[in-house]
């Protein structure tokens, strides 16, 4: 498993006038990401979990300062690399823990048996399935989208 260190995540709405400016002065200070594809980004896949009542997603719209949730992610299709991922926000600061999961895994997710999180051993897996238990948090949502990434090199 691996854990990221906590940092600031700023997201913003833009024109799309706006959209073009930054994406040129981006160009001259940062370059792509390299995982680019052809079209200058990638796609992203997210299966959100979240309970009946949406606790998780009221939280982030009533900004709660110390909130978490549980993603299942890919990339430009491919669900050979799938991730489970457990986001955190504290006071403004974010972190992401992240393991492998495989289709099948997935697949026996979305058709209600989780008892493989819980005997995997990955201590994730197993958070997501104590949370599936006792929040009774569920896949719920999904969210597809294109990213065009730069990477800045001085940090």
């Amino acid at each position: 498993m691996d854990h990221a260190d906590f940092r600031h995540e700023y997201k913003h709405i833009i024109s799309l006038m706006d959209y073009y400016a930054i994406r040129e002065r981006l160009k001259v200070i940062a370059k792509l990401d390299q995982n680019v594809d052809s079209s200058g980004g990638y796609r992203i896949r997210s299966l959100y979990f979240d309970n009946i009542y949406d606790k998780e997603l009221r939280e982030k719209v009533y900004g709660i300062n110390q909130r978490e949730k549980f993603r299942i992610r890919f990339y430009n299709k491919d669900t050979s690399a799938i991730k489970l991922e457990k986001k955190s926000k504290i006071n403004g600061l974010c972190s992401k823990n992240v393991t492998g999961i495989t289709k099948e895994e997935c697949e026996e997710l979305l058709e209600g048996r989780y008892q493989g999180l819980l005997v995997s051993g990955d201590p994730l897996k197993q958070e997501l399935y104590a949370k599936m238990q006792y929040q009774l948090l569920r896949p719920r949502t999904i969210v597809d989208y294109h990213r065009e990434p730069y990477i800045y090199s001085p940090g």
